[in-house]
């Protein structure tokens, strides 16, 4: 069976306030009671769905309402062998609510291509909504250790009212993992060519455990066969057998019949002398 393609990805900001004061959290862009860390995550697992309908491999660098540190996401992501690594983000531009826009972060000249790929699949998914194409740009003091294609997806502002009114929509936000979607797959065609071979491998399992479900069942079959087959047999030669020998006690001959002799008494003649 063929490895999965394995991608990561980051649902950035996330945790909760507690009692405890050394417990840290990061909402994120918090507009009224909206925060950045819940879009985050609910756009995460809209992109996780549909990648592992494409066989991929996923590890969510959070897998809830957690805070944590940027190097563990990382060390997360690195672990689980991730070749590509996607962190999602809403944007926010601080005093002027005017700014939209979508835009595609890169740390590194080597995610430049994979950068424009999701930029290019997200401005083609968000366009009937009419968001902005910002393009893509190097923001280096992002994700300063990858060593494999990555991105920061910033699809649209928070702090724009008509985007943040789009960011609450169910169809925006599956246009948004949708666009993030086919740029991965634009980027790299070995994911295509990977889900293609599990796909075969998968059949080649499905029908060899077929078979040999078959061939054990055929073998059920004869060994039941075989069994009633002797057990008919031996009833039919213990049959025989007892036939033959209620025969044979039917030929044997009869013993004579026994007649009585009858002895008459002689009597005694008495002589005179």
């Amino acid at each position: 069976m063929p490895s999965p393609y394995v991608i990561a990805i980051d649902p950035g900001h996330g945790g909760s306030p507690t009692n405890d004061p050394t417990q840290l959290w990061d909402p994120g862009v918090v507009v009224g009671a909206i925060m950045e860390k819940d879009i985050t995550f609910d756009l995460a697992l809209r992109l996780r769905t549909l990648l592992q309908h494409e066989r991929v491999k996923v590890v969510l660098t959070r897998t809830g309402d957690q805070y944590v540190e940027i190097s563990e996401r990382w060390n997360r992501a690195h672990a689980a062998g991730a070749r590509m690594f996607i962190s999602l983000h809403v944007n926010a531009y601080d005093g002027d609510p005017s700014i939209n826009g979508l835009a595609v972060f890169y740390p590194k000249a080597d995610s430049f291509s994979f950068a424009q790929a999701v930029d290019e699949g997200l401005a083609q998914t968000l366009k009937r909504f009419q968001v902005a194409d910002d393009g893509v740009a190097a923001k280096p003091e992002l994700w300063v250790r990858t060593d494999v294609p990555t991105v920061t997806v910033e699809p649209a502002y928070l702090t724009n009212p008509r985007e943040r009114s789009l960011l609450l929509q169910d169809d925006f936000r599956t246009a948004i993992a949708t666009g993030v979607l086919q740029g991965i797959l634009a980027a790299d065609p070995e994911i295509e060519q990977t889900k293609l071979q599990l796909a075969r491998a998968e059949s080649a399992a499905t029908a060899q455990r077929l078979a040999a479900e078959a061939a054990a069942a055929d073998a059920t079959r004869v060994a039941t066969a075989t069994r009633w087959g002797l057990i008919i047999g031996g009833l039919v030669v213990l049959f025989l057998v007892m036939r033959a020998a209620i025969r044979r006690q039917s030929r044997l001959p009869e013993p004579p019949a026994y007649r009585r002799r009858s002895y008459r008494r002689r009597r005694s003649v008495s002589r005179r002398y």
